[in-house]
């Protein structure tokens, strides 16, 4: 989203130049972005127009549930679903806190248990990145020899 954005407002800026013109305020490309892009100040919550996005939102806030099989109660597709997210017409800020802690893990080196809780809380337990723990699971760390072999088991 971010990019589509900023190619835009290069492409604004190519016709118009930078400094501020009474030709490039009625754009239809600004336009757009100021649309899509500018929040009333006196709102503090969205209002969400559409039933859909309205009950898609309150399951993203009060549930647990993937991403998809909200999109499937709601009846968005998944992709359609996601692009909502990204382009913030859904708050997914709720749910990524939610999600957070829902899985736990025992790190392995060797058959001896090492840390659990996490992947965050064992990286930071152990000093490594996240990346570097879920790394021992990748098809390409097990087909080789290790010194010591890592393991990350889900526990729940």
């Amino acid at each position: 989203m971010t990019n589509s954005v900023i190619k835009m407002v290069q492409a604004i800026e190519a016709d118009y130049g930078t400094v501020a013109c009474k030709e490039a305020a009625n754009d239809p490309r600004l336009k757009a972005l100021q649309k899509r892009f500018s929040y009333t100040v006196g709102l503090p919550k969205k209002v969400y127009k559409n039933a859909r996005i309205r009950k898609a939102q309150q399951l993203l806030d009060n549930t647990n549930l993937p991403k998809y099989k909200i999109a499937e109660q709601v009846g968005y597709n998944k992709d359609y679903f996601g692009k909502l997210c990204a382009d913030g017409f859904l708050d997914d800020s709720k749910w990524y806190i939610s999600r957070k802690h829902l899985h736990h893990y025992e790190y392995y080196c060797d058959d001896k248990l090492i840390a659990e809780g996490t992947i965050n809380q064992i990286a930071m337990k152990l000093g490594k990145s996240p990346a570097s723990i879920r790394g021992c699971t990748l098809s390409s760390y097990k087909k080789y020899e290790h010194k010591h072999t890592y393991r990350l088991v889900k526990i729940r």
